[in-house]
């Protein structure tokens, strides 16, 4: 623990998604064990939905709602709102400059810890002699394919302009990897709304680059023994230090947990389950649904399904049908408590790195359906490392069989030809997504760095 006269202050102001409200409040909670000072800034609906932290300070920022914005009302996150509207929290969003400015000139905080949508944040920091520290919540590999480095960003000067651009590793990597979008994946990030969205004042690629360039270092959910040579490239590309944090895993508790839901997990064979779930923000078309419950209905093994809308998107008759064998729930689930029971053997999931974080720290091999963003390009990093299997699509349109659904997840949870994708899920849960000595000793490196640059403005 750090000498009472080393004691820091440190802000933390992650976007406004769950998926990176999470990562950052573990990594507050592991910063506030070693005695240190968080302030934990959101808004007010954000701050109700997150687990009560004695040792952290919540700093509640209401969001702007104007006339001239078409944002819902009461809408406070990404899961509040359609994709298409995004805009519209974004540009709610930059209206908490202001009161960020006052918070930073009454707290006095050494350090702010800011997302990568925040371009406006190191500007009001570094003006009121506020250090400032990036925190990416994704992997290195993704971020830096699908990034680059911050001037590209910032002029508009990415040379990839076509679908075809996608399908290859960006001109910054220097060395051969597989970690490239396939054409119907380039497709849609082609398509996504991230430049022009209806109520964005600017797009993403300049946000962002602000967001890196105007910070003194950069911070990363991820740690050498998994991605070393891109976790190096990514300094040099950004011209900064780079300090990665861990993976951050959150630990699995039994609050909120239906005792129907462990009764039935207590009821199946060891590590035969499948755990399905495609996050909270993911868009998956009525088909892809349905080829998705072909495929459960066709493997045989028990699975529990946890989705949205069920009962307008499955098909007719599907739950009568596996009524006994799989569980479908259309509600909030307890993913890590589901995850580290021990009747789970495989996780279906969008290869978003929170979910892929949470189901590798309990030793559990992943059935991938990556659907955009950063998740093909997580999934194609984990194929290589032969931690769990792709779902096969076709690389034009995107489109699978649920045939190929039932034979990938058998694969991976119940055949002898998937054992390696088990030893090796489970070796990695032991040597680093488990692994409680390394994630301390990222986060105490991180702290370090902190308190050593904290006087050298």
């Amino acid at each position: 623990m750090a000498e009472p006269n080393h004691k820091l202050h440190v802000a933390v102001f992650p976007w406004l998604a769950l998926g990176h409200m999470i990562p950052y409040l573990q990594l507050s909670k592991l910063i506030a064990t070693k005695g240190h000072t968080i302030s934990f800034i959101s808004t007010p609906r954000n701050i109700a939905r997150l687990p009560k932290t004695p040792s952290i300070n919540f700093v509640s920022l209401p969001l702007p709602h104007a006339v001239d914005n078409n944002l819902l009302e009461n809408a406070e996150s990404t899961t509040d709102v359609p994709e298409t509207h995004i805009g519209y929290l974004k540009k709610a969003f930059d209206g908490l400059s202001e009161p960020f400015s006052e918070f930073l000139q009454a707290s006095k905080p050494d350090w702010i810890v800011y997302d990568i949508l925040h371009y406006w944040v190191p500007p009001i920091a570094e003006k009121l002699g506020v250090r400032r520290a990036l925190f990416c919540t994704f992997n290195a590999a993704s971020i830096i394919v699908i990034n680059g480095p911050s001037s590209i960003m910032i002029n508009g000067r990415d040379p990839r302009k076509s679908v075809e651009d996608l399908m290859d590793p960006p001109p910054w990597v220097p060395f051969e990897t597989n970690v490239a979008y396939r054409p119907f994946e380039a497709r849609r990030i082609m398509e996504y709304p991230t430049a022009g969205v209806t109520g964005a004042e600017l797009n993403d690629s300049y946000r962002t680059g602000l967001a890196y360039a105007g910070s003194e270092v950069i911070a990363i959910r991820t740690c050498t023994e998994l991605e070393p040579e891109w976790i190096q490239l990514l300094g040099e590309i950004q011209g900064k230090p780079v300090i990665p944090l861990g993976l951050l895993p959150a630990k699995a508790t039994d609050d909120d947990v239906d005792d129907d839901i462990i009764e039935w997990l207590d009821r199946q064979r060891a590590k035969s389950v499948v755990y399905v779930a495609l996050g909270t923000e993911v868009t998956v078309s009525e088909e892809e649904i349905q080829g998705l419950a072909h495929g459960l209905e066709l493997c045989g093994l028990p699975f529990f399904w946890t989705i949205r809308k069920a009962s307008v998107f499955l098909p007719d008759g599907f739950e009568e049908r596996v009524k006994g064998r799989g569980v479908v729930r259309a509600e909030w689930a307890p993913q890590g408590r589901i995850l580290s029971h021990g009747s789970v053997g495989g996780f279906v999931t969008h290869c978003g790195w929170g979910s892929v974080v949470e189901g590798l720290s309990f030793g559990v091999p992943l059935i991938m359906f990556p659907c955009n963003l950063d998740q093909p390009l997580v999934a194609r990093m984990l194929a290589g490392m032969k931690i769990g299997q792709e779902i096969p699509r076709n690389e034009r349109d995107g489109s699978f069989t649920s045939v190929s659904v039932a034979e990938t997840i058998r694969v991976v949870v119940a055949e002898e030809e998937g054992k390696i994708y088990r030893d090796n899920a489970g070796s990695m849960q032991k040597k680093v997504f488990g692994d409680k000595r390394l994630q301390d000793q990222c986060v105490d490196s991180f702290i370090k760095f902190l308190e050593n640059q904290r006087a050298g403005m």
